[in-house]
C-alpha cells in the first residue's frame, strides 16, 4: 500500500465534522500526546524502559509487553489518520509531504548540516 492510499482508504472514514484544519490539528496534538502519556505511564510503572535509546520491555516478548506493543502501535496509527486529514484539509498528499520532507534531509545531509535553523 502506498502513503497516498492509505491517506485515501482513511479519509473515507473521516466524518464531515471532522473534515476541517482546526479538528485535524487538534486532534493530532491530542493523539500524540496519548501515545507520549501511555509511554510514560509504562516507564512509571516499570513496564518499559530506555536502553541504547531504545524502547524496550522489562522482560521483552512477555504477554505485559505484547499489550504495551499493540497498544502503542494502535496509537500511532490513530496518529497516522490525524496526519493524513491534516494533510488532506491542507490540499497535500502524504507522499508529497515524505518526498518533500526526503529532500530536505538528503539536502542537509549532503551540506554537512543535519540540524534545523531552529536549533542555532
Amino acid at each position: 500500500m502506498t502513503l497516498n492510499d492509505y491517506q485515501e482508504k482513511a479519509m473515507g472514514t473521516c466524518l464531515p465534522t471532522c473534515d476541517n484544519f482546526s479538528y485535524m490539528m487538534l486532534n493530532l496534538v491530542g493523539e500524540v500526546g496519548e501515545l507520549a502519556g501511555k509511554v510514560a505511564k509504562a516507564i512509571r510503572k516499570e513496564e518499559i524502559g530506555m536502553h541504547d535509546n531504545k524502547l524496550h520491555a522489562k522482560v521483552y516478548g512477555s504477554p505485559k509487553f505484547q499489550w504495551i506493543d499493540h497498544d502503542l502501535m494502535s496509537e500511532a496509527g490513530d496518529i497516522l489518520w490525524q496526519l493524513s486529514g491534516l494533510c488532506k484539509v491542507m490540499g497535500w498528499s502524504l507522499e508529497d509531504v515524505a518526498q518533500g520532507n526526503l529532500d530536505k534531509l538528503a539536502a542537509r545531509k549532503a551540506e554537512g548540516t543535519i540540524i534545523t535553523h531552529s536549533d542555532h
